[in-house]
């Protein structure tokens, strides 16, 4: 016995001793970091080594994976599970020059600078549309332009049934004034926002369907070099086809968010406009200055590639509808050529 005690204190203060022992002892807490650090990276979580690269499961990747994006409300504070599953497209192809355009404008503007601050917060493309005869309509207009917003002149326009009210109310031009207060009160709003790029109706269900009043309002757009959108308050206008026949730059909003009661389908709203775009290549949605719809756009469109398409104003995204008309044209005159 005591040999063997002898034996192992020799052992033991032999000069590799601790060195085998701290080898071993190294190699057992880089397998269990390496154990640990894959089973994080199994369960979504984080991972500093990339064993996607190592693995053949659907499920590692990006695109095939249905994701959930958790996004905190400002005002609320809890988390809102978003399924992005629906909305998400891949990146662009090489065939594709830009993600789908979305435009946004905010009607009424003119009333609340505080407002438009915020919309400014949001360091994304918009663009607002003022009624020209809002207390602080031209305020509004120059804090939007310096901040690359684009601005419109929301101009009020006579409806059916025969609703003037708020700041719309004063500038009102109706379908039977003469052509001469037509154009004078369309001098007297461009005036106020000589840093418009373009006019869009306030209400309008009457005007924007009436060939005499609109003939007259287009030709004002061309010669001040404005574009038009149609905020298609009634399905009877003509205003957008007109535009186009009289080579005045046009487009037409598809959605409204907050036109519902129930503010709670604005996000279905923007949504619904993402989808759009997606589907045609471009889309407009307007919304108002409501508190609900600015919660809403604070939360996704500081985020809005990661739904496939891409925020733009609106000046961007008729130049690009321009272009798409003209290649098109371009495209069918050749054809005719080569027959």
């Amino acid at each position: 016995m005591p040999v063997k005690i002898k034996q192992v204190k020799s052992y033991l203060s032999s000069p590799g001793f601790f060195f085998k022992v701290s080898v071993v002892l190294s190699a057992l807490a880089l397998v269990s970091a390496l154990g640990l650090d894959y089973l994080s990276f199994k369960h979504n979580e984080t991972a500093y080594l990339p064993w996607a690269g190592f693995s053949n499961h659907p499920s590692s990747s990006p695109v095939a994976k249905k994701t959930e994006k958790k996004v905190l409300t400002d005002d609320q504070k809890k988390p809102v599970t978003l399924e992005t599953s629906d909305l998400q497209t891949g990146a662009e192809t090489s065939s594709q020059k830009h993600l789908p355009y979305v435009a946004i404008i905010i009607d009424d503007m003119g009333q609340d600078l505080g407002f438009m601050q915020e919309l400014i917060n949001l360091q994304v493309p918009l663009t607002v549309a003022i009624l020209p005869d809002a207390r602080q309509a031209m305020e509004t207009a120059e804090l939007a332009a310096n901040h690359q917003i684009d601005v419109l002149i929301h101009l009020p326009l006579e409806a059916f049934n025969g609703q003037a009210i708020g700041a719309g109310a004063d500038g009102l031009i109706t379908t039977t004034m003469s052509q001469e207060e037509i154009w004078a009160r369309l001098e007297k709003s461009y005036e106020r926002l000589p840093v418009a790029r373009g006019l869009n109706n306030h209400m309008g269900s009457k005007g924007t369907a009436n060939q005499y009043l609109m003939e007259i309002i287009i030709e004002f757009l061309k010669q001040k070099n404005l574009f038009f959108v149609d905020s298609k308050t009634s399905a009877q206008s003509i205003a957008y086809d007109l535009a186009l026949k009289k080579q005045v730059p046009a487009a037409s909003r598809q959605v409204f968010l907050d036109a519902d009661e129930d503010r709670n389908k604005i996000k279905d709203r923007l949504f619904e406009l993402f989808t759009w775009a997606k589907k045609n290549g471009q889309a407009i949605g307007i919304g108002h200055p409501f508190e609900d719809t600015l919660r809403i756009l604070k939360t996704y469109l500081p985020e809005a590639k990661n739904f496939g398409v891409q925020l733009a104003t609106c000046s961007r995204l008729i130049a690009w509808q321009e272009e798409a008309r003209k290649t098109k044209s371009e495209g069918q005159t050749n054809g005719a050529f080569s027959q």
